[in-house]
């Protein structure tokens, strides 16, 4: 029977996409393309331009805002250098700006005292800083004999003047950019030209490749017309090739395909075998052309002329075969078309399963058997949806109920649920036949995803709930934590005032026992008599004395905890304040037996409340001279730095350890111990003077060794707003009582000291109100 001829449905669209391409080739001409390619080469060189342009742009940028910076930076170290004796050029040294620049410190008159760095490049004449506004901080492009540079100055505290200048163009007087940009200009346009050139001869071998394969297709055309085929033996492997043209017909492939002589001598009929060997093999000389007959897979022959030349070898054998046999039926295409079917259902992921009309098993794939573990041996076409069931290792119960012809088709797709907690998707239709189609899809992990959905939002709803929960109980919490607050406010508004009050009625009726006591204890009017009356009138003198101290400095934690101290910040002279101190403590110190020694003469002024400033000074020296014994010291210094001064008190008490240290600074704390037992103290002394150092924006702080002594340090700004530090010596140790944002020490502050004590301090925390 003859066989039907196919035609491949794209070789007419692949003919067209080629012939379209060779048009384009064609198209692009060697001139639009050199016209293109200058263009790009164009903007490639505009690009380059700008951006030669704006990197020279930052270049000067560059340099101008180094000068800048180092201009700032060498006015800040050269006036630290000027106040504490540095050598301006080390200043210099440290804030030079690199590259070719050059930093000059110049006088007040314009003659350059200093110099430091690149004086070859960078040549200030003497005559060019005098025609300059050095007394202003400003910067300017100056015009030297190397050329143009850039230079920026700034006046220092004394007068004199940093400027430091660079070449303008760049700092670092780095190679021209043009030349980076003009070679990568060159190479780009290097680089395009080989490519067009390339571009060029690979458009014309594609031409030809074109014109090529255009006369290829056309001759396969040709062959698959006549149903005829060009065939070659390889004597060396003893295979024969053969082109679809001549198998397709017959029903022998779509494809050409290669022969060896083993399946030539199976394809061919043995009474042609003979010819066949001689015409294609050369075996038997003088043989060039016979025909033969070929087997189908029909089981039936189709006739075919093979031909060579008559000068063909036999290493060198190649000829045309001829299909001589008339239309052949439709069932080698059918048989091709069913493979194909099968390998299309085999290769879809889902389970496929096809009943015909009589309700018999028509197809199904690998993945229907696997879910139910049924062997693809014991199925067959023709099997009833029961047999098919019986054969089913699992879950064969829904075979019957979903995949069976005969099952009801309420609906056309179900989710089912097998017995190892897995879950499928049918999807069943009828045929056009009357037959039925069923796809089924594994769900399981949907499922379990919505399960574990389902379960995450439960547990998020609890959680919703929990936080509701907490969110009113915090809710609760913070209304009567506002109304405790109030109250404790309120109570301590009341105390402040019921001390305030109280304090005011104490100080008029001891006012009037101190000033009678002292007249008796005068004997202005005449002796007392028993010198027993003399020892008690002066008993109750000094205890009326320490009693009025403690009512004053009541009535001043009242004024600060209500709000209503008000203090006077100004520049005050703080060495007439500590000397006033000094002579107020003098006799206390001399009565206690304790030595008193002073040294505030370089004292600058500070930014500070005078009253304040005095009463801190009177608490420090007072407490030190309480707690110190017989015999012992007392010291009073100040050293000052460019932002802050400190009051020094130092003692040779008998000081405190530092758990105990930490307590001190607040209303009422003592800290008891075998010597402060034997002195009085309100524990309000260290309180109201650590809120008068928070109010002026200073720094209180103690440090101490139990039987060294003490030192306590008070430091006051020197100017509003001033970051005030503590002295380098006591950082170590120190205990700071202030709690504003001046009490943050930094290790890496510049200290610098006016002057030191003139006798050494012992370090310690000291036993303080």
């Amino acid at each position: 029977m003859a066989a039907m001829r196919f035609i491949r449905p794209d070789a007419k669209r692949a003919a067209k996409a080629e012939a379209h391409l060779a048009g384009r080739i064609d198209a692009l001409s060697s001139r639009r393309l050199l016209a293109l390619t200058s263009i790009f080469v164009i903007a490639i060189a505009a690009l380059f331009i700008g951006k030669l342009q704006e990197d020279a742009s930052g270049r000067r940028i560059e340099t101008a805002l180094r000068i800048e910076r180092a201009a700032a930076d060498c006015a800040a170290i050269i006036n630290v250098a000027l106040v504490t004796g540095g050598s301006p050029r080390t200043g210099l040294s440290q804030c030079h700006a690199g590259g070719a620049s050059a930093a000059f410190h110049v006088s007040a008159s314009g003659d350059i005292l200093a110099v430091y760095g690149r004086t070859d490049v960078i040549d200030v004449s003497p005559a060019l800083l005098r025609s300059l506004a050095l007394a202003q901080r400003a910067s300017a492009t100056l015009d030297l004999a190397s050329g143009r540079a850039t230079a920026a100055w700034r006046p220092l505290d004394n007068g004199e003047t940093v400027l430091v200048a660079a070449p303008a163009a760049d700092i670092f007087q780095r190679s021209p950019l043009w030349v980076f940009y003009l070679l990568c200009l060159a190479a780009i346009a290097l680089v395009i030209a080989s490519v067009m050139a390339a571009f060029l001869r690979q458009s014309r071998a594609a031409a030809r490749a074109g014109a090529a394969v255009d006369t290829l297709q056309k001759t396969q055309r040709a062959l698959a017309g006549g149903r005829c085929s060009p065939w070659h033996f390889d004597a060396r492997n003893r295979t024969v090739t053969l082109s679809r043209s001549l198998l397709e017909p017959i029903g022998l492939g779509a494809r050409d395909r290669e022969f060896t002589l083993g399946e030539i001598t199976a394809l061919v009929h043995p009474e042609d075998l003979r010819v066949a060997l001689a015409v294609i093999t050369g075996d038997t000389s003088g043989v060039t052309e016979g025909l033969i007959r070929l087997r189908d897979p029909g089981r039936t022959w189709s006739r075919a002329y093979f031909r060579t030349a008559h000068d063909a070898t036999r290493f060198n054998r190649a000829g045309v075969a001829f299909d001589l046999s008339g239309p052949k039926s439709l069932i080698p295409s059918a048989a091709i078309a069913e493979a194909r079917l099968k390998d299309a259902i085999e290769s879809i992921p889902e389970a496929f399963v096809l009943w015909d009309a009589q309700g018999g098993l028509a197809a199904w794939n690998r993945r229907f058997a696997s879910i139910f573990e049924i062997d693809t041996g014991e199925l067959s076409q023709g099997m009833t949806g029961e047999e098919v069931a019986s054969i089913a290792r699992q879950s064969a119960h829904v075979v019957t109920d979903f995949f069976a012809p005969d099952a009801p088709l309420d609906e056309e797709s179900a989710e089912v649920e097998l017995n190892d907690d897995a879950w499928l998707h049918i999807s069943r239709r009828r045929t056009a036949e009357g037959g039925m189609v069923c796809v089924a899809s594994n769900v399981t992990d949907l499922k379990r995803r919505a399960r574990a959905q389902k379960k995450r939002e439960r547990e998020l709803k609890m959680i919703v709930s929990d936080l509701e929960s907490s969110r009113r109980e915090l809710s609760d919490t913070m209304l009567k934590y506002q109304f405790e607050k109030r109250r404790a406010e309120d109570a301590s508004r009341s105390k402040s005032e019921f001390l305030a009050n109280m304090s005011h009625e104490l100080r008029t009726p001891l006012n009037a026992i101190n000033g009678f006591s002292e007249i008796m204890h005068a004997e202005l009017y005449g002796p007392l008599g028993d010198a027993k009356y003399k020892e008690y009138v002066s008993d109750i003198l000094s205890s009326g004395q320490h009693l009025l101290e403690l009512i004053e400095d009541i009535l001043d934690m009242s004024r600060i905890e209500a709000g209503r101290m008000q203090l006077d910040l100004k520049r005050i002279d703080l060495e007439r304040i500590l000397q006033e101190s000094a002579r107020l403590v003098a006799k206390r110190a001399h009565d206690a037996g304790v030595r008193l020694t002073v040294s505030v003469g370089h004292a600058p002024a500070a930014f500070a409340d005078a009253r304040a400033a005095k009463q801190v000074t009177l608490n420090l020296l007072s407490n030190a001279i309480k707690f110190t014994p017989p015999g012992g010291e007392v010291t009073l210094t100040a050293e000052a730095d460019l932002d802050g001064v400190t009051v020094i008190v130092a003692d040779s008490g008998s000081g405190i350890s530092r758990e105990h240290l930490r307590r001190l600074g607040a209303p009422f704390e003592l800290v008891e111990d075998h010597f402060s037992k034997s002195r009085r103290g309100s524990g309000l002394g260290l309180a109201l003077s650590k809120s008068l150092m928070d109010a002026q924006g200073g720094i209180l702080a103690l440090a101490s060794q139990p039987g060294r002594g003490t030192v306590a340090c008070a430091a006051f700004p020197r100017r509003k707003d001033a970051k005030v530090r503590l002295p380098q010596f006591i950082r170590d140790e120190v205990h700071i009582l202030t709690t504003g944002p001046a009490g943050v020490l930094n290790s890496d502050d510049i200290y610098v000291p006016i002057a030191l004590p003139s006798e050494p301090v012992q370090l310690g925390a000291a036993a303080a109100e």
